[in-house]
């Protein structure tokens, strides 16, 4: 496996670096980060400690009585069990609560030596790409393996042949696009217009390409009736 998006700890990150030599049973770079997530998700709620453990155990999961202080501050270890039932109790995925609450360049703590942007944390979290950052550098072969072998086996069987759908590429590149289009817009005080119809040019392309993938899956789901029928 390729060592791209392997980092050794530095200081200086955008998170604190993780300590070299870490207890079986010491809260790591994504506990503390779900501490964090937590205590702001349920101020942001405007729930009081109290709610929260209460909703919590209307899930079936009963805290002690100082569970939920514990969990914020980092003092008690957060299970799998835990950690869905704090999202469905929050209303939120349990990305919310795993990851971090950016979306950029900005280096983020995976594991005690696995660190990436925070936004292939997100891609990564949402089954569409690895834990590894890109790498213009990288052998390309190498990269495209890394890709395929998380592909096989990141998402369902159904899930997975719906995303790799032509239509569905073209969705994600234009929603790629869009948003990139929304961050230069907003980002241009000074007014660079060219840009921006430069982007939205590219975006309404992208729409085009879309839409006639669109009409191949309709045309293809009409010849598919006519077959199903009984009289044919």
């Amino acid at each position: 496996m390729s060592k791209k998006g392997w980092e050794t700890p530095k200081m200086g990150t955008s998170e604190d670096a993780p300590k070299g030599n870490r207890r079986a049973n010491e809260i790591g770079p994504t506990g503390r980060r779900v501490a964090e997530n937590l205590a702001n998700i349920r101020k942001a709620r405007g729930w009081p400690m109290p709610r929260l453990r209460e909703e919590m155990a209307a899930l079936g999961r009963h805290l002690p009585a100082t569970g939920v202080i514990k969990t914020e501050s980092g003092e008690r270890r957060v299970d799998v069990d835990d950690l869905v039932a704090f999202a469905v109790a929050l209303n939120v995925s349990p990305l919310t609560l795993l990851l971090p609450d950016t979306w950029g360049d900005d280096k983020v703590w995976l594991t005690d030596r696995r660190r990436v942007e925070s936004q292939t944390a997100w891609l990564w979290g949402q089954g569409l790409a690895p834990a590894v950052d890109a790498n213009p550098e990288g052998d390309d072969q190498d990269a495209y393996q890394v890709g395929e072998d998380f592909r096989a086996l990141a998402l369902p069987a159904e899930r997975r042949r719906a995303i790799e759908h032509p239509a569905n590429r073209e969705a994600q590149e234009l929603a790629e696009m869009v948003a990139r289009l929304v961050q230069v817009s907003g980002a241009s005080v000074d007014g660079d217009s060219a840009s921006v119809q430069r982007a939205l040019r590219a975006a309404r392309l992208r729409l085009r390409k879309l839409e006639a993938e669109l009409e191949q899956i309709e045309i293809t789901a009409e010849e598919l009736d006519d077959l199903s029928r009984p009289d044919r």
